[in-house]
């Protein structure tokens, strides 16, 4: 059996970070990614999930089971997203 002391060494890196890679392989961690911007959507008090921003307008990120059907859609705007969350978390809320 192999035991890793350090398991990050043995883990390629990835092709994109090979071809872009500064000489020092430490400076990685200190490059910044910029984050998205995201707006939690709930109804009624219950969280059902965040709208992040996207190319295209914002995708969905559904937590709750009842919206999972709209888990990573893309609509074009916030206020289209939140109505449709609303929406079937309403559907759902009754018909169970």
């Amino acid at each position: 059996m192999s035991i890793w002391p350090n398991q990050r060494s043995a883990i390629p890196a990835s092709r994109a970070i090979l071809n872009h890679a500064p000489a020092n392989r430490d400076s990685l961690s200190q490059q910044r990614v910029p984050m998205r911007q995201s707006e939690p959507i709930e109804v009624d008090g219950v969280f059902l999930g965040a709208a992040v921003e996207h190319e295209l307008g914002v995708r969905f990120i559904a937590v709750d089971v009842r919206v999972t059907d709209m888990n990573q859609s893309v609509w074009p705007t916030l206020e289209y997203a939140r109505l449709s969350a609303r929406q079937l978390f309403r559907s759902r809320q009754f018909s169970d």
